[in-house]
């Protein structure tokens, strides 16, 4: 099992979502950024980490939000297991940018926008504990 973390940034009444440029088979689809755990890492580590390559961004890391898991079909791919984590800009006027090529677009949502975005099949099930997290950050993140 390939485990990932996600990053649901927060920003006043807005989350963080990022379009993805690559693999082609997500190409076009946003997403809540982040990565896959090295060994011996935790969500939260990861997502620090993660976020500074992909966005050039620190961010502060909270509770997990909720969690997605992808079974796929045959044995050539890994089960991969998403877990989305409470977090935010740790300079509240730092902006993310663009820096790997992972993503080719970037904008700040509002919980009413994300149910509309053409979202990645393993973010989905996460906008609920986004939602949640936007109307009550503080519980989120300490």
């Amino acid at each position: 099992m390939i485990e990932v973390a996600a990053a649901v940034i927060q920003r006043r009444d807005r989350v963080l979502v990022a379009r993805r440029a690559r693999p082609a088979s997500l190409a076009g689809k946003w997403e809540f950024p982040g990565g896959k755990l090295e060994p011996g890492e935790t969500g939260q580590e990861a997502l620090g980490r993660e976020i500074v390559e992909e966005l050039d961004l620190r961010v502060e890391v909270g509770a997990a939000l909720g969690r997605s898991h992808r079974v796929p079909p045959g044995e050539e791919a890994p089960d991969l297991r998403l877990t989305a984590y409470a977090a935010r800009p740790v300079d509240p006027g730092d902006e993310p940018r663009l820096v790997d090529g992972t993503h080719d677009d970037l904008r700040w949502v509002t919980a009413e926008e994300l149910p509309t975005l053409d979202l990645a099949p393993l973010d989905v099930p996460l906008v609920e504990g986004a939602v949640a997290f936007l109307a009550a950050p503080d519980d989120h993140l300490r």
